[in-house]
């Protein structure tokens, strides 16, 4: 009867646990944004999240943007957090990608709320992640801002022009809906046609085709200064993105008067090279080299400037990309980088394994057959009749695939339909406004973003996995008579990743793995190096090294690099 009781009272209590964590589930569900943030909102979600997890989770301001908004960094480790192989996760470079930066901060709290799961446990317990969730506050706040438009500058004020004037060619709300988004105007110069397959969209003239363009296609607005130009300076100027140092833009729009110019972009370069710890980066940005890695090219790498991915690297970041695919990421878009972004500098010039991804982009939306074969004959029969107000265009164009997307989903407030308007710039021909809302394109409903968080922390958690471990084996002892000792081991790489990016011994900031023998008093080291420095270990790859020693007491052998981990073995010569 009493064993009865207790087994009555412990399944009470697992029912009992089980619904707490089901309560707590439900509130953190409950708790997820319906909208994209603003920075203030972003902030109090933060320190809320630092705060509830003290023991797991820091949060630290890194610096300030130009319009003095703090740029966090929130670190989640169990223990040391500087001491451990780290990985950073870096969004909102692009200002105007706010999905990256809803992504960052929902990964941080996915994880924090599993802790219990093994494979979490494992990764605060054994590494380190930073989150830097958005490094250009400035330009995410026009997200809120009326009238809404897409901006990727931060808040200073910069002549973009340089016509000696400061913001006086912005963009106006010509159809006064609070969404800047384009004006087509007829015009016989003219190079832009609509698309045949998606008509609400314009598309280059193909004059291989025999196409002759209809429109001229200009950002919403006018003419302020009368310069030629539609809006070319406007609120705002540096665009972070293109600001950092590698392949940096010079004379460029939004690049900024010299590279690094801005301290959103100094900040985040300062953690990242004062962070030696840091293995690799993921930047969610509107560029991809993670669903398909990069090509080794070996003329950009025989260079004195190296600006191609080393053959290690390339097949390293194949291994990356095969896990990521593997995790249910496929027919992502080609998002090719940009000069002068985070992802290419933390490659290039810091030495680290780099990957970026958009993280979340319109899946393909396949055509019913029937319908399909229609639209072929239709293409075939009118190929040499083709009307010049008409154009094709491939299947990837990503704001045809975008639409299509929006429309199975119903979703309605992604695009402005094209509404004729009365423009003074252009007083005698038909102008309209329209096109795809700003940030609409990027930035999904933000219920679309759950299924793709969930699988970046499995990816995250994954990579930790596969990630560099250096260990000492094989330590041996030999004595050799008279007081002397040859120790011998080897340092391993176990990790199924090398222990650094290859790219970091050519460029030397990456700190090498060092193995060092620490002595007691009367002991001498009469061959062999105190310590020894060698570039970056394969995965299975191993050093051996030996020593002949004099003397008697405990040896310290310690050897690794901040990237991989350190490890240690003693031992006694007696």
């Amino acid at each position: 009867m009493a064993q009865q009781l207790i087994l009555t009272h412990m399944k009470e209590q697992s029912l009992l646990a089980a619904g707490l964590v089901g309560l707590l589930w439900t509130f953190f569900l409950q708790a997820q944004p319906s909208s994209y943030q603003n920075h203030e909102q972003r902030t109090a979600r933060l320190r809320n999240l630092a705060s509830a997890n003290s023991a797991l989770a820091r949060l630290q301001s890194i610096g300030k943007s130009r319009g003095q908004r703090d740029i966090w960094l929130l670190t989640l480790s169990k223990g040391e957090a500087s001491k451990k192989p780290a990985l950073l996760i870096a969004a909102g470079i692009e200002g105007a990608h706010l999905a990256g930066t809803e992504m960052a901060i929902r990964m941080a709290e996915k994880i924090l709320a599993n802790v219990s799961k093994d494979s979490i446990a494992k990764l605060l317990e054994t590494k380190t992640l930073y989150v830097v969730p958005s490094v250009n506050p400035d330009a995410q706040e026009q997200w809120s801002a009326r009238p809404r438009y897409a901006r990727s500058e931060n808040a200073l004020d910069y002549d973009n022009d340089r016509d000696g004037r400061l913001n006086e060619d912005p963009f106006e709300d010509l159809n006064g809906d609070g969404l800047i988004t384009m004006v087509r105007v007829e015009d016989p110069s003219g190079t832009f046609v609509p698309s045949s397959e998606e008509p609400r969209i314009l598309v280059k003239a193909d004059p291989t085709k025999g196409e002759v363009g209809k429109y001229l296609l200009l950002t919403e607005g006018i003419d302020n200064d009368k310069d030629g130009n539609f809006n070319e300076d406007g609120a705002g100027g540096v665009h972070i993105d293109k600001n950092f140092t590698f392949d940096y833009p010079i004379f460029t729009d939004g690049s900024g008067d010299y590279a690094a110019s801005e301290p959103e972009t100094r900040a985040l370069l300062d953690f990242l090279y004062n962070s030696p710890n840091i293995f690799a980066v993921l930047t969610f940005g509107p560029a991809n080299n993670l669903s398909e890695a990069p090509k080794f090219d070996q003329a950009k790498v025989n260079r004195r400037v190296i600006t191609g991915f080393t053959q290690k690297d390339v097949s390293a970041m194949e291994q990356v990309s095969k896990l990521y695919n593997s995790l249910g990421f496929k027919e992502a878009p080609s998002m090719p980088q940009t000069k002068g972004n985070f992802a290419q500098t933390a490659y290039f010039h810091a030495g680290r394994f780099s990957f970026t991804t958009p993280g979340w982009w319109a899946p393909k939306v396949e055509a019913p057959k029937d319908t399909t074969k229609k639209a072929e004959a239709t293409a075939s029969a009118t190929t040499s009749t083709r009307s010049t107000a008409t154009s094709t265009t491939t299947p990837e164009n990503d704001e045809i695939r975008f639409l299509k997307w929006a429309d199975k989903e119903q979703l309605t407030d992604v695009f402005v339909q094209w509404k004729e308007i009365r423009h003074p710039d252009f007083p005698d021909k038909k102008a309209e406004v329209g096109g795809i809302a700003p940030y609409a394109k990027l930035n999904p409903p933000i219920k679309y973003l759950e299924e793709t968080t969930d699988k970046h922390v499995k990816f995250i958690a994954s990579l930790a996995m596969q990630m560099p471990q250096v260990e000492i084996v094989n330590l041996s002892t030999e004595s050799l008579g008279n007081g002397l000792h040859r120790v011998t081991l080897k340092v391993l790489n176990k990790g199924l990743l090398p222990t650094y990016a290859d790219i970091g011994d050519r460029i030397r900031w990456v700190k090498k793995i060092k193995t060092e023998l620490f002595l007691a008093n009367g002991q001498s080291i009469l061959a062999g190096k105190k310590i020894n420095l060698r570039n970056a270990l394969a995965a299975g790859e191993s050093e051996e090294y030996s020593w002949l020693i004099s003397g008697s007491g405990k040896v310290t052998i310690q050897a690794g690099c901040p990237t991989a981990g350190m490890a240690t073995a003693e031992v006694t010569l007696r």
